[in-house]
């Protein structure tokens, strides 16, 4: 049996992978609001019944759910929510706003309500301290995911060639 060249294979599967249409990929399941919806109401589920079956209070499970519930409402809106802007630049957006605005605004929370004494030992419990920084970082990459839909924000920010019409 005479042996077959690699050169006359390879050439046969490029002109068939060229002649391939490329089909569009199917969306997955995590593009579909109910799906965060859906998650999200299971999460609280969950997480309510684990903070009874701990003993923590009802002050404790709601500052919980809350943390939760901004956590994966920011990322099912990101998900679902289609922009103009590439990936690397709506990134941009959401690590501005996290840093900037939503520390920016735990900062001032933490520094007037230990210096007025509105709300005492409130940060010096670590239980309190995460899931209020954790809320203000994500109220934060909201308000900069908001932000950076705004046409005039974004020429501001990046070169106007550089953003798709």
């Amino acid at each position: 049996m005479p042996k077959q060249t690699k050169t006359k294979d390879s050439t046969k599967s490029r002109s068939k992978s060229k002649n391939r249409k490329i089909q569009p990929e199917t969306p997955g399941i995590t593009t579909r609001k109910s799906y965060w919806v859906m998650l999200t109401l299971f999460m609280v589920i969950v997480f309510s019944i684990a903070s009874f079956i701990l003993g923590l209070g009802v002050v404790n499970t709601v500052v919980l759910m809350l943390t939760i519930t901004f956590l994966l409402s920011l990322i099912g809106f990101v998900s679902t929510t289609s922009s103009n802007l590439s990936k690397s630049k709506r990134a941009t957006f959401l690590f501005a706003g996290a840093s900037i605005i939503g520390f920016g605004v735990w900062a001032i929370i933490a520094i007037v309500s230990t210096a007025t004494g509105l709300i005492e030992n409130l940060f010096a419990d670590t239980f309190y301290l995460i899931p209020s920084i954790v809320i203000c970082l994500t109220a934060g990459a909201f308000i900069g995911e908001l932000l950076g839909k705004n046409k005039r924000i974004q020429t501001f920010v990046f070169k106007p060639e550089d953003i798709p019409p």
